[in-house]
C-alpha cells in the first residue's frame, strides 16, 4: 500500500483516478491545482503523484521540478489528454517517472503504479546498502547478517582483554585476518604494530627463526649479526599466527612456553626476553580432530582457545553478499578510475544464488573481474563470471593412460597434479594440499621446486 496524491482540476477525473488507486489497495489524497499539489506533497509526503499536465494555475510541467526537488521526492506520473514526443521527452527530462495518456484505464494505471513503486523499492534498497557500506567503511568488516553481528560483538568483547590469546576459526577466504586486525584496532594495543605470519609458508627451522629471531652464527646463511624476530617486531601490539594448525609439534611446545611464561629465547640464545604481544591464532582446520590424532598439542589448543571467534562461511550468510559486492565495486571503481552506477537486480540474484566455496575472497575476485569487463555503468549478469566446475580431482588413471612416454617422469606428473589441484581449488593451497594428501608446508616446498607461480 502506497500514499498517492491525485492532482487534477476536473473533479470527475480525480474521483475516477482515486477509485482506481484505492481499488489497487493504495491510500489517496487529492489536489485541484498545482499550488495545492505542491502543498499537499510537502505535507503528506506521498510516494507517487499523478499530475495532470494542464491545470488552472499553470501546467503540470511547471510544478514537476518543485515536486522532484522535495527532500523525500515522490515519483511523478504525468497525465495528459494528448501525448506528443516533445512533451513526453520534456516531462522525463524534468524528472517524471512516466507519462500516460488520458483517459487512463485501470490495468494501465495499475501496471504503471506497480512499475514505479517497484523502482522506488529497488532504489531504496540500493541507497540503504550504500549507506551501510559507507557506515562500515570505518572498519574492515562489512555485513548485516545476524552471524556477522555476533562476530562483531565477540570482537568487541575480546578487544577489551588486550593480554588474552585469541583463536579465530573459519574456512579459507572468510576474512580471518580482517577479524584479527579488528581485534587489534579496537584494543588497548591499537597504537602498537600489527604483524602477521603465515605458519604454513616456512619450514620449521625458518619459521622458528622468523618468530623468535636468532643470535649471531646460529645457522648457516643467516645474518652474521643475528636478527630480531616477529615477537620483537610486534612489541606492544598484536601478532597474528595464521594457519597455526600447520605448526610442527616441536615448535608447538616452544610456543606454549612463550604463551604461558610470556618470555622467549632467540634461536641459539640462552637469555629469556620478555614478550609484550597479544597472540592471535587463526586456522581453517578442526583443531579438536588434530588433537585427537596427535597432530596438535592439547595443552596448546586450550591455551590458544582462551577466547575464540568462529567466522561463518559466506554460503551461510547470503544476506551479506549485496553489501560486500557493493563494497568491493566501490573499491575497484576507485582503483580503476571508473564510475559504476551499481549492480543490477538480476546480477545480484546471480551472486546470491552462488554458494561461494571460496568465500569472501572469491566474491572479491568476481567483482574485480566484473568491474574490468563492465568498464562503467551498471554491473549486469553477463559481467559476472563464476566457476561452476566440480571441485574434485579428475581421475588420474585416465591421465596416465593418455600420457606420452616422455611425460611419465615422476617430477612432471607431480607438477601437473599440483597445478591441477590448485586450478580446481581456485588457488586455495590448503584444499589443494588436502586433495593431494600432503601437508601444506610440503606443497609450498614443491611450488618452489617446480617453479609453479602462486595464484
Amino acid at each position: 500500500m502506497a500514499r498517492i496524491l491525485v492532482a487534477d482540476d476536473e473533479a470527475a477525473v480525480r474521483a475516477g483516478l482515486v477509485a482506481m488507486c484505492m481499488a489497487a489497495g493504495h491510500r489517496c489524497a487529492e489536489a485541484g491545482t498545482g499550488v495545492q499539489a505542491l502543498a499537499r506533497a510537502r505535507e503528506d509526503g506521498p510516494e507517487v503523484v499523478l499530475l495532470d499536465l494542464r491545470m488552472p494555475d499553470g501546467g503540470g510541467l511547471d510544478v514537476l521540478p518543485a515536486l522532484v526537488a522535495l527532500p523525500h521526492a515522490p515519483s511523478v506520473i504525468v497525465l495528459t489528454g494528448y501525448v506528443d514526443v516533445r512533451t513526453a521527452v520534456r516531462a522525463m527530462q524534468e524528472g517524471a517517472a512516466n507519462v500516460l495518456e488520458k483517459p487512463v484505464d485501470p490495468p494501465t494505471l495499475r501496471k504503471a503504479l506497480e512499475r514505479v513503486l517497484e523502482g522506488r523499492l529497488v532504489r531504496a534498497e540500493r541507497d540503504r546498502l550504500r549507506d551501510e557500506v559507507a557506515h562500515l567503511r570505518s572498519g574492515p568488516i562489512v555485513g548485516r547478517s545476524a552471524a556477522i553481528r555476533t562476530v562483531l560483538e565477540h570482537v568487541e568483547r575480546v578487544a577489551a582483554t588486550p593480554q588474552s590469546t585469541v583463536l579465530v576459526i573459519g574456512d579459507s577466504g572468510v576474512g580471518k585476518e580482517l577479524i584479527a586486525r579488528a581485534i587489534h584496532e579496537r584494543s588497548g594495543r591499537a597504537q602498537g604494530p600489527f604483524v602477521a605470519l603465515n605458519c604454513a609458508a616456512l619450514s620449521e627451522g625458518l619459521l622458528e627463526a622468523e618468530l623468535f629471531g636468532y643470535e649471531p652464527g646460529s645457522f648457516t646463511g643467516g645474518d652474521p649479526r643475528g636478527r630480531d624476530g616477529l615477537l620483537a617486531a610486534a612489541k606492544g601490539g598484536t601478532l597474528l599466527l595464521d594457519e597455526i594448525g600447520e605448526l610442527d609439534v616441536a615448535l608447538q611446545a616452544k610456543l606454549l612456553r612463550v604463551l604461558q611464561e610470556r618470555v622467549y629465547r632467540r634461536v641459539g640464545g640462552t637469555r629469556d626476553l620478555p614478550m609484550d604481544v597479544r597472540v592471535v591464532g587463526a586456522t581453517n582446520r578442526d583443531l579438536n580432530t588434530a588433537v585427537e590424532h596427535g597432530r596438535f598439542r592439547e595443552d596448546l589448543f586450550y591455551r590458544l582457545n582462551v577466547l575464540s571467534i568462529v567466522v561463518p562461511p559466506l554460503r551461510e550468510r547470503p544476506e551479506d553478499v549485496p553489501g560486500l559486492a557493493l563494497h568491493f565495486l566501490e573499491r575497484f571503481a576507485s582503483e580503476l578510475g571508473r564510475h559504476f552506477t551499481g549492480i543490477s537486480d538480476n546480477a545480484l540474484e546471480v551472486l546470491m544464488r552462488y554458494p561461494w566455496p571460496g568465500n569472501v575472497r572469491e566474491l572479491r575476485n568476481a567483482i574485480e573481474r566484473a568491474a574490468i569487463l563492465a568498464s562503467e555503468g551498471e554491473i549486469r549478469p553477463e559481467h559476472i563470471a563464476l566457476d561452476e566446475r566440480p571441485r574434485a580431482l579428475a581421475n588420474p588413471v585416465g591421465a596416465l593412460t593418455a600420457a606420452r612416454p616422455e611425460d611419465l617422469r615422476i617430477d612432471r606428473m607431480e607438477a601437473t597434479l599440483i597445478r591441477r589441484a590448485l586450478e580446481l581449488h581456485d588457488g586455495n593451497k590448503q584444499k589443494a594440499a588436502e586433495s593431494l594428501g600432503i601437508h601444506r608446508s610440503t606443497l609450498y616446498k614443491k611450488l618452489e621446486t617446480y617453479e609453479i607461480p602462486e595464484r
